[in-house]
C-alpha cells in the first residue's frame, strides 16, 4: 500500500448524500463491507472523515456514536485505506476532529479501532500515544478452517427451541442484548429504532434460542459468498453456566455450513477468557489482533 504525501491531502467534506460512493470506495479497496451502516450510526455528516490526495480518496472513517457499549465510548471506525498517510497528517486531519465531534455529545471517551488490515499510517501507535490516547485492550480476529470436522450438536431440552427474530419478539431481543452485553468493551448495540427497522426489513437475519416463550440466546451468522461470520453470539446472563454458548455456537455454524461457508470468522475481546476457550473448542484460531486506543474526554 503506497503513502500519500502530506502536501497534496486535504479533508473533502461529506454529506449523506455521499455514502454509497464511501460504500464503493470500501469495496474498492478491501475496506470494511457494512460501512454503509456505520455511517448510518453517527450523529452527524462531520463525523465522518474522507481524506483525500491528488489520486482521489486516501482513506474513510467515521465515528460511530448513536450506539451504547460498556466504555460509553464513541469509536472511530476506519471504513477503508487506499493509501497511507503520514501519522502526524492522520492526527491533525482525523483524530484532533474526531475527538472535537465526539466532545459535542456525551460519551465519556473517543474509542480508535486500528484492524491490520486497514492500517491508516506508519507508527500510528506512537502517534497515538503521543497524542494522548492510551492502549485499552485488543481485540483477536478468530478463523475456523472449512476443513475443521463438522460441530458437534446436542439435541435441545423439552420445551426449547430455535426461531428466526421477528417483529413480534424484536424489542425483547433488544433487551435481551442489552443484557448479554452489558459489561462488553467491544460490543455496541444499535438504537432500538434502527435495530427494529433492520429486523422488519430483513436486513439483518438473528436467530433466538427460545426457553418456552422466553429468550435465552441469539444470534447473528453472516454469509459472504463460501466465506462465514459469526457476527454478534450471546446468552441472557440468567442462564450462565447451563451450556448455551456451545449450543449457539454450533447453531450458527450449521446455518453457515447450510448456506455453502467455508471458513467462518468472529472477533472476541483478547480478555474474555471463557469465550477465546469456548471458540478454541469449536476449532477457531487467532489470525490477528486489533488494538484499540481511549482517549478520555470527559
Amino acid at each position: 500500500m503506497p503513502p500519500s504525501s502530506a502536501d497534496t491531502l486535504r479533508r473533502v467534506p461529506f454529506a449523506p448524500v455521499d455514502a454509497e460512493v464511501i460504500a464503493g470506495f470500501c469495496a474498492a479497496n478491501g475496506g470494511i463491507d457494512y460501512a454503509r451502516l456505520l455511517l448510518d450510526l453517527t450523529s452527524g455528516a462531520g463525523g465522518v472523515f474522507v481524506i483525500a490526495d491528488d489520486e482521489g480518496i486516501a482513506l474513510a472513517a467515521t465515528v460511530v456514536d448513536r450506539t451504547r457499549n460498556a466504555a460509553n465510548s464513541a469509536n472511530l471506525e476506519m471504513l477503508a485505506v487506499r493509501a497511507r498517510i503520514p501519522a502526524a497528517e492522520f492526527i491533525r486531519l482525523v483524530i484532533e476532529p474526531a475527538a472535537a465531534f465526539a466532545r459535542e455529545g456525551d460519551r465519556r471517551a473517543l474509542h480508535v479501532t486500528l484492524p491490520r488490515t486497514l492500517w491508516p499510517a506508519d507508527e500510528v501507535e506512537e502517534a497515538l500515544l503521543g497524542a494522548g490516547l492510551a492502549h485499552a485492550y485488543d481485540v483477536f480476529e478468530m478463523r475456523r478452517p472449512g476443513s475443521a470436522p463438522p460441530a458437534p450438536a446436542e439435541p435441545l431440552p423439552p420445551g426449547w427451541s430455535w426461531t428466526t427474530l421477528d417483529a413480534a419478539r424484536v424489542d425483547a431481543a433488544h433487551a435481551a442484548l442489552a443484557e448479554m452485553f452489558r459489561d462488553a468493551l467491544a460490543t455496541n448495540l444499535i438504537p432500538l429504532a434502527d435495530f427494529r427497522q433492520a429486523v422488519e426489513s430483513g436486513a439483518a437475519r438473528w436467530s433466538v434460542l427460545l426457553d418456552g416463550d422466553r429468550i435465552a440466546g441469539l444470534i447473528r451468522a453472516v454469509q459472504h459468498g463460501d466465506r462465514g461470520e459469526l457476527r454478534i453470539l450471546g446468552r441472557v446472563p440468567a442462564y450462565r453456566g447451563r451450556g448455551l454458548g456451545a449450543r449457539i455456537v454450533a447453531e450458527g455454524l450449521r446455518q453457515l455450513r447450510e448456506g455453502g461457508a467455508c471458513d467462518v470468522d468472529l472477533s472476541v475481546e483478547a480478555v474474555n477468557a471463557s469465550a477465546l476457550g469456548l471458540y478454541r473448542r469449536f476449532a477457531f484460531e487467532i489470525v490477528s489482533q486489533t488494538p484499540v486506543f481511549a482517549l478520555i474526554l470527559r
